[in-house]
């Protein structure tokens, strides 16, 4: 599928309406992503820093305003692209034809973010192809979890490789220019309020999980999730982080 014409690859991808972890055991489910298409990064260096200084709450709006100015743009060319947050930072796949002017906005906010709380957000980008190239796989998938909420799943080590290869020392990240515009950051909220507990219960869990071996990746996550089935049931509810877009 790597094609000249494949902006709409993912906005196109089936949606799964299966337990999660039967989609990692259905390999027919995942497509390899087009070689055209591009990983983005954003990451505020030095964040456990800032973290520990108390700004946690103003890295994460950094980090969420660099979702909502990519997401903008790609509503506005009416594709679909998928997004993964990251706290201090997030990551994005998304075509050529919304490379440069995603990457205009996010040195935008970038600036935006030095001037304004001097944070230094860094901004960069890998092809596909050249993850490809060095043999790594990055392959994706939708599934639905709850009325209309749709979330990418990704197999492969491609994002990790990508992430690697950003936040090394000697990657040349972009220099932010002067922007011709602001980023547009409509529909942005954060509201940080805590996630609050199912009334029967009292907690709220979040888990890391990361597979050492690449070819294990979807047994291994399949293991996690059957197993945190096993203790708390299917999950019939979601409950969302509260800074994100609306």
């Amino acid at each position: 599928m790597d094609t000249k014409n494949n902006d709409l690859f993912y906005s196109r991808l089936p949606v799964n309406e299966i337990p999660l972890s039967d989609l990692f055991t259905e390999e027919h489910l995942f497509f390899h992503i087009p070689g055209n298409w591009h990983v983005v990064i954003t990451d505020v260096k030095n964040s456990t820093a800032a973290i520990l200084s108390g700004l946690h709450q103003i890295i994460n709006l950094v980090a969420t305003g660099s979702i909502v100015a990519v997401l903008n743009i790609a509503y506005k060319a009416n594709i679909t692209v998928p997004f993964f947050f990251g706290g201090d930072g997030a990551s994005f796949i998304i075509p050529q034809s919304l490379l440069d002017a995603a990457m205009e906005a996010l040195l935008a906010h970038s600036e935006n973010a030095k001037t304004n709380f001097n944070l230094d957000l860094r901004v960069g980008h890998v092809p596909v192809a050249d993850i490809y190239a060095q043999q790594h796989a990055l392959l994706i998938s939708k599934l639905r979890t709850s009325g209309q909420f749709v979330i990418p799943v990704l197999l492969g080590d491609g994002l990790t490789y990508a992430e690697k290869k950003i936040k090394s020392e000697g990657y040349k990240f972009a220099t932010p220019k002067p922007a011709n515009r602001q980023p547009d950051l409509s529909g942005m909220q954060c509201r940080w309020d805590r996630i609050k507990p199912p009334a029967n219960t009292l907690e709220v869990i979040s888990l890391l999980v990361l597979a050492t071996k690449g070819a294990q990746q979807a047994v291994v996550f399949k293991k996690v999730m059957d197993h945190i089935d096993s203790i708390y049931g299917i999950p019939q509810a979601l409950q969302t982080y509260q800074c994100g877009y609306a």
